[in-house]
C-alpha cells in the first residue's frame, strides 16, 4: 500500500499503522515514533503505543502540524517563490542527512567500534602506574624539618593535612591516588618513579616547590574497556567518517567561488587559501 496524500508522495506503508485521518491524509504510527526519537523523547527504534502520555503529545503536535500545512496547501501558499526556496532547502538539507546517515551504517557499527578498539588495544602499551602520596611546602628547610618528623615517627596523613601546600590533595593526607609518568609534572614524576614500593623519597624541588612524596603501590596500568571506551571511539569515528566523505565529495565534485575574497584568490581550497595568505609579506 502506498501513500499518495500530498505529503505522503508515493511512500510504501506496508506494515505501517494508521493512527490518525485528518481531511483525508494519514498519520501512520513510524511517523509518531520518529518524531519522538527526534526530540528526545524516546530512544531511535523503540516502539510507542496510544496509551503513553508521549504518544498522545506527539500526534496532537502532527494533527496540528497537518491542520496548518493543508491550510496552506488550500490558499496555494506552495506555489509562492519563498516557499519553493525553503521547501529547496529543507529536501536538499535532508538529502544530505539521509547521505550521512548510510554511510555512517555502513562504517560506524557495534562491529567497526568493536574492531577499533581491538586495533588500539593490541597497540598501546600498558604501562606502569604508581600510587603515591606527597606533601608540599616552599622550602628545602621546612621539608627537610618534616623528613625529622617522619623518622620520628609522626604520621605522614596528618602532616600533609597540617602543612602541605598542595590544596587538591591536602585534605586527602596528600594521596595523589594513581597516575603514570604522563600524567604529572615530569619533574615530580621521574622522582617519585624512581621511589620504590614502600619508601620515601629525599625531598626535591619542582616549580611549584619542595615535594617529599611515598610511593603506596606500584601496578600495571589497566586497560580500559571496551564499555569505557566505546562512546569516546564512537564519537571518533563518526567525525573522522563525515570528514573523509566530504573530502571525496570536494575532490570529486567541481566546486567554483564566485562571489567576494575566496573567489578573487582563485582558489576554492580554504586550506590553501589560508596556507597563501601566511605565506604573504608582513606590512611594513
Amino acid at each position: 500500500m502506498a501513500d499518495n496524500s500530498p505529503f505522503g508522495e508515493g511512500v510504501v506503508r506496508l506494515g505501517d499503522t494508521e493512527v490518525a485521518s485528518i481531511d483525508g491524509t494519514k498519520i501512520y504510527l513510524s511517523d509518531v515514533e520518529r518524531v519522538a526519537a527526534s526530540q528526545g523523547l524516546i530512544e531511535i527504534g523503540s516502539p510507542l503505543t496510544p496509551g503513553q502520555p508521549i504518544f498522545q503529545k506527539v500526534l496532537d503536535e502532527l494533527i496540528d502540524q497537518r491542520l496548518l500545512a493543508l491550510d496552506a496547501l488550500r490558499r496555494s501558499l506552495d506555489q509562492e517563490d519563498e516557499t519553493r526556496r525553503r521547501l529547496s532547502v529543507a529536501r536538499e538539507r535532508i538529502l544530505g542527512n539521509v547521505l550521512v546517515e548510510t554511510h555512517l551504517k555502513d562504517k560506524v557499527n557495534e562491529e567497526t567500534v568493536r574492531r577499533m578498539y581491538d586495533e588500539q588495544a593490541s597497540l598501546r602499551e600498558r604501562g606502569v602506574e604508581i600510587q603515591a602520596r606527597h606533601i608540599l611546602v616552599k622550602t628545602e628547610e621546612v621539608a627537610n624539618s618534616l623528613v625529622s618528623k617522619l623518622t620520628e615517627g609522626a604520621d605522614f596523613t596528618e602532616l600533609a593535612k597540617e602543612f602541605s601546600e598542595d590544596e587538591g590533595s591536602r585534605a586527602r593526607g596528600g594521596d595523589l591516588g594513581y597516575f603514570t609518568q604522563d600524567m604529572l609534572n615530569a619533574d615530580f614524576t621521574e622522582n617519585a618513579f624512581a621511589t620504590p614500593k614502600g619508601e620515601r623519597s629525599a625531598p626535591f624541588e619542582t616549580e611549584y616547590g619542595w615535594h617529599i612524596v611515598e610511593v603506596l603501590n606500584r601496578r600495571t596500568a589497566p586497560q580500559a574497556s571496551f564499555e569505557e571506551m566505546r562512546g569516546e571511539i564512537l564519537n571518533f569515528m563518526t567525525y573522522d567518517e563525515i570528514q573523509t566523505l566530504l573530502k571525496t565529495l570536494r575532490a570529486q565534485g567541481e566546486v567554483k567561488l564566485l562571489f567576494g575574497q575566496a573567489a578573487a584568490s582563485g582558489t576554492n581550497d580554504p586550506a590553501k587559501e589560508s596556507e597563501t595568505k601566511n605565506n604573504e609579506p608582513a606590512d611594513e
